[in-house]
């Protein structure tokens, strides 16, 4: 084959077989609309690796045990940021977890942050809870949060934020309070980091452990077909207490999945064989 260099075109043909790999690693299906992003991820990898060709990469990728982890890294999205949609944490911190703690006394609050990228989602359930805790010191939790990039682990263990994902939450009074400076980043005080744990977890694998009381699937379904998202909907179902809750993003729905899951509002979702919290 002529040597292209990291600039050349992509064929259809090799692309295809990127996506293929890539649903088969991770059960993401990337469309149409997102090819030009996997384009330029590649690229970019390529050209660090001294790679000369899309070709050349894909059979390294296949070939190298240790490239599986920095090519699930570099085509997996990680863009998010603390407090995503209000009424979610409205509706967990006026309604869920009030609830919870008066039908669950002595008992500790386990939630999940599923596909947690950098970890601002599972950082801004740390405040939630401990600003709960602050008005109930009996109140106790701990949040785990998984993603399938050991890269992404990494950033939400270290939990050093600034810029846009902060923008939403500096606005709230309590940001100081539970944000202290460290150098040009934030980070959550030493009370909630302690209850906060972050592993690498592919969703399409069962979770072992303790059933969680809420799991947070927001914005990832979207990501995968309707069988791919059965089979993570089926995975998390024992992973979630009968009374527990689980809740997606705002652009997605379960309506055309078959799971054990039953709406019980927007975005809002229980195990079929359980009752509302």
């Amino acid at each position: 084959m002529q040597d292209q260099g990291p600039d050349a075109e992509i064929s259809e043909a090799c692309l295809m077989e990127y996506v293929e790999l890539i649903h088969r690693w991770t059960g993401i299906t990337v469309g149409q609309n997102r090819k030009a992003m996997l384009y330029g991820r590649l690229k970019k990898r390529m050209k660090s690796l001294g790679q000369q060709s899309f070709e050349s990469y894909l059979q390294y990728v296949r070939n190298t045990p240790e490239e599986k982890t920095p090519f699930i890294d570099l085509v997996t999205t990680n863009e998010t940021y603390f407090f995503r949609t209000p009424r979610i944490w409205d509706y967990l911190e006026q309604n869920f977890i009030p609830q919870w703690f008066q039908n669950h006394p002595g008992k500790t609050f386990r939630v999940l942050s599923a596909a947690a990228s950098s970890g601002e989602e599972a950082h801004s359930l740390g405040v939630a809870c401990q600003d709960f805790k602050e008005r109930h010191p009996a109140f106790q939790y701990q949040i785990s949060g998984t993603d399938i990039s050991t890269k992404m682990v990494a950033r939400a263990t270290e939990g050093k934020y600034t810029g846009r994902s902060i923008e939403t939450f500096r606005k709230q009074a309590r940001f100081e309070k539970y944000m202290k400076p460290d150098g040009e980043y934030f980070r959550v005080i030493t009370e909630i980091r302690s209850r906060l744990e972050f592993r690498a977890h592919n969703l399409f694998q069962k979770l072992p452990g303790e059933p969680f009381d809420l799991i947070l699937l927001r914005n990832v379904l979207i990501y995968f077909k309707g069988p791919d998202q059965e089979k993570v909907l089926a995975n998390l179902f024992p992973a979630l207490k009968p009374d527990g809750l689980l809740i997606i993003g705002e652009s997605e729905s379960l309506t055309h999945v078959r799971s054990e899951f039953e709406s019980i509002g927007p975005l809002l979702y229980r195990p079929k064989t359980g009752k509302a919290a």
